[in-house]
């Protein structure tokens, strides 16, 4: 017995003793900084996302994890990984693999390596931050090992990486990041929680990259970490624990060290999700990406639904209450919709942009943002949001609707609104002139007479003649209207189809003098300029079914209401002296 510990004894002493192999990362990373853009620069927070990309680029074609030694090669497994904090989308808990080396076939040969672009933290949302407060951020790489183990950790890592790289980013983040997988996502949670179970049982070699909000709008671009190998036997002046080797293997340069790889986290910034190219909201105005189809129609960040289904995803059905809500209704509505798109992570850019298309959609079309105190309900509450609603699509500027005009929907409707309601006011302004009536209706008229008809049931007006009259009048429709002392007209409406022409538009009114008679006018406008506003008047009895009939409608304000107030009122004093 005494002569084999002997042999062993010698043998000890007189080969070479197993070597420890140390992997561990630089804890000098090399940081780039590139293009800054302004909005980068000087924004403050919540109007852009950032995304990070990791790759692992080895130093040569073939990357051995230890040398041959007397007792044979180590069975070694060798796996990188990140984990973050302080990024609004980030979890803690979960270590994210990037890369693989699997030694345990041949550990001094080439080493196969299994990686791919990583999108290790998707789009997210960079945060509010000032002097005393820049946001602590930080990434940790992760460098694990493990020899001569039977338990399989890379086969659980490349579970990890193989689902990531069916987990492709939707919509904006793929293209704007250009990567081939995503982690994070909710389907690879219950493969990332046993993973990172797992890879407790490696050897850990770390290096904390710090970062804030106020460094990443610097510019930051890439960070690049250099990843060595070691190796020590019993006769060196390691300390005993593994980890004390590694700190003294970062911190000193006095041991052999072989650069295996590098890993590099690209840091991509975009200022929208809906043009991922443009430098702020002053850019975007004319970009067709903001048409509410495309708006809505876009996936929600990190979600499977698009916008229209995210917003619209319970019951009542928002898209229904906002269409019908107006003052304190409609700001709960909104406000509904931006807590749901806070949830998201979305840039107070992107959640105006949202936001207006939503509304768009709900009411029909964009004539609600016309309306200032709509606009105010809705987005008075996120001053932030509504200072880029106001920057990406104006100011809310009121399109002049006379209130005697009836309300109604589709582009007729508002184009013979629009020229319509300012010319029957004008109308109504020279017909109700105190003084020089005639000459006030001539110069609303451009000094063209209006052709006066009257329908078969009426008397026609007339007007008393004087001697300095001998001459017929070369105006007798002005004529008739200054003589009969209009008090008002109101109550416009289009009644007929054909009164929608866009070249001779026409429309009904209610007509009342200061006698206290009311007529039916039916006015048609000129086609052309050079022929006056007005061509005819077409003039009938008024009746209690027209009154009833203009009743019907919607008119935003004006007189029409007070006109036909009256109008009853004399019918009904009429009925009392019959009787």
């Amino acid at each position: 017995m005494r002569w084999v510990i002997g042999l062993m004894a010698f043998m000890w002493a007189t080969f070479p003793a197993q070597a420890t192999i140390y992997f561990f990362p630089d804890t000098n990373p090399v940081m780039a900084v590139g293009e800054q853009p302004k909005w980068l620069k000087d924004g403050r927070g919540n109007d852009g996302y950032v995304s990070v990309v990791s790759e692992v680029i080895p130093e040569s074609t073939c990357t051995p994890l230890s040398s041959r030694g007397f007792w044979g090669d180590k069975k070694t497994q060798l796996v990188l990984s990140v984990t973050t904090s302080g990024f609004s989308r980030e979890q803690v808990s979960n270590e994210i693999p990037i890369a693989t080396f699997d030694g345990r076939d041949d550990g001094s040969e080439c080493t196969s390596l299994s990686t791919l672009p990583l999108n290790v933290i998707p789009l997210t949302l960079l945060g509010n931050y000032s002097t005393f407060n820049p946001g602590k951020l930080a990434i940790v790489l992760n460098v694990k090992s493990a020899s001569n183990s039977s338990q399989d950790y890379i086969g659980s890592a490349k579970l990890v990486l193989g689902a990531a790289a069916l987990v492709m980013t939707g919509g904006a983040a793929s293209a704007i990041g250009g990567i081939a997988a995503t982690v994070g996502n909710p389907v690879l949670s219950e493969a990332q929680n046993r993973t990172n179970n797992l890879l407790k049982g490696m050897a850990n070699a770390k290096t904390t990259i710090p970062l804030s909000w106020k460094k990443l709008r610097s510019g930051l671009h890439t960070v690049e970490i250099p990843i060595y190998s070691a190796e020590g036997t019993l006769k060196d002046a390691f300390p005993d624990s593994s980890d004390e080797a590694v700190k003294t293997l970062q911190k000193s340069t006095q041991f052999n060290r072989t650069k295996l790889f590098t890993v590099r986290l690209t840091f991509n910034y975009v200022n929208s999700l809906f043009n991922p190219g443009s430098t702020g909201a002053n850019d975007m105005y004319a970009s067709d990406s903001l048409s509410t189809s495309n708006v809505l129609n876009m996936h929600a960040m990190h979600n499977s639904l698009n916008f229209m289904q995210f917003l619209n995803d319970s019951s009542p059905s928002l898209l229904q209450i906002a269409g019908v809500a107006e003052g304190y209704a409609l700001s709960n509505a909104c406000s509904t919709g931006f807590v749901k798109l806070k949830k998201l992570g979305l840039s107070d850019l992107d959640t105006a942009i949202v936001m207006k298309s939503f509304i768009d959609e709900a009411k029909g079309g964009g004539d609600w943002y016309a309306n200032p105190q709509m606009v105010k309900d809705c987005f008075n509450q996120v001053p932030a949001i509504q200072a880029y609603l106001e920057e990406l699509y104006g100011q809310s500027t009121p399109v002049f609707v006379i209130g005697d005009v009836q309300d109604g929907v589709g582009k007729a409707y508002k184009r013979w609104r629009d020229k319509i309601g300012p010319v029957l006011a004008d109308f109504r302004r020279a017909l109700t002139a105190s003084q020089e009536q005639r000459e006030v209706l001539l110069k609303f008229n451009q000094k063209k007479d209006i052709q006066l008809r009257f329908s078969q049931e009426l008397q026609p007006w007339s007007r008393e003649s004087t001697s300095e009259e001998a001459t017929p009048s070369a105006y007798p429709g002005v004529d008739l209207l200054a003589t009969r002392r209009i008090r008002t007209i109101g109550c416009f409406i289009y009644k007929d189809p054909v009164n929608l022409a866009p070249d001779s538009p026409g429309a009904y009114f209610l007509m009342e003098d200061l006698a206290g008679s009311f007529w039916l006018g039916n006015a048609r406008l000129s086609s052309r300029d050079e022929d006056g506003k007005i061509s005819t008047l077409m003039v009938a009895s008024m009746t209690p079914d027209w009154a009833n009939y203009l009743a019907s409608f919607h008119y935003p304000g004006g007189e029409c209401k007070s006109i036909l107030g009256r109008y009853r009122s004399s019918m009904a004093l009429t009925v009392v002296g019959r009787n």
